[in-house]
């Protein structure tokens, strides 16, 4: 089992490992109520260590866990893999002993009681053709029996429900679409070699970043008859494209409890 809270700089708090370890917790329990108050976590854990280790563990436990709650923005806490949006609303110690112990209860604020897995993939481009299945006969034919296909892939999704995505696609290429199950995902954007476009289906947002270091928003040049920003379905994905470039697509798996 895996647990740490990551703050918006990148440090971590392992919540499993000496000197801090988890005695007594909540995050294992769902909640499909709604609530705009948002939701709150509570870990409580062991601090330890001599005197002046002590001190410093403390200390090393404020530092990181304050910074997300003085800025106003949210960590995550990890939990198997899982993340939950989150920062701490407040830490009570109690079984206080001297300067070799503490039990400190932690609450984490959260503003939607969602654990997100990310799965991603990677999908290069297909310069070669691939043959379809067909007839295939012994001799050679002056014509194509079964067909070449390019720009094909299967992903098979283990979710219950339909998720949130990012993806980043790579130059060069021209109008890049994307289907998934047959739903276009469509840009109309000229993309050179090293430029890149990102799509995120949950701020709704579609940047091109140029070699320059210029962000471009893109939002306009999307195709508008089906939107860009719908959900991809869990199971099984047949995904088609030209092959022409390639692509990265990392689906948000929401989940009201982190996995076992």
């Amino acid at each position: 089992m895996i647990v740490y809270y990551e703050n918006m700089n990148g440090e971590k708090l392992n919540l499993l490992k000496a000197p801090f370890r988890t005695t007594k917790t909540d995050w294992f329990d769902a909640d499909w109520s709604e609530s705009s108050d948002g939701y709150e976590k509570t870990v409580t854990i062991d601090v330890f260590g001599k005197r002046e280790e002590f001190q410093t563990n403390m200390e090393q436990l404020y530092r990181i866990i304050a910074v997300d709650a003085e800025n106003d923005t949210y960590g995550k806490l990890y939990v198997n893999g899982a993340y939950l949006r989150c920062k701490v609303l407040k830490s009570a110690k109690e079984g206080w002993k001297g300067y070799v112990y503490s039990e400190v209860e932690i609450t984490f604020q959260a503003p939607e009681l969602v654990w997100v897995v990310e799965a991603t993939r990677q999908f290069f481009p297909q310069l070669e053709e691939t043959a379809a299945s067909g007839i295939d006969f012994q001799y050679d034919y002056p014509f194509d029996f079964a067909g070449e296909k390019r720009g094909i892939a299967a992903w098979d999704v283990d979710h219950i429900i339909p998720s949130e995505y990012r993806m980043i696609i790579y130059g060069p290429c021209v109008n890049p679409k994307i289907l998934i199950n047959d739903y276009p995902y469509e840009f109309f954007v000229t993309l050179e070699s090293r430029e890149y476009l990102i799509i995120d289906s949950q701020r709704r947002t579609i940047r091109r970043y140029l070699t320059n270091g210029t962000v471009q928003n893109l939002f306009n040049q999307r195709a508008q008859k089906q939107t860009v920003f719908e959900r991809i379905p869990s199971g099984l994905l047949n995904i088609n494209w030209s092959g022409d470039y390639g692509f990265d697509l990392t689906l948000f798996l929401n989940r009201r409890e982190p996995p076992w």
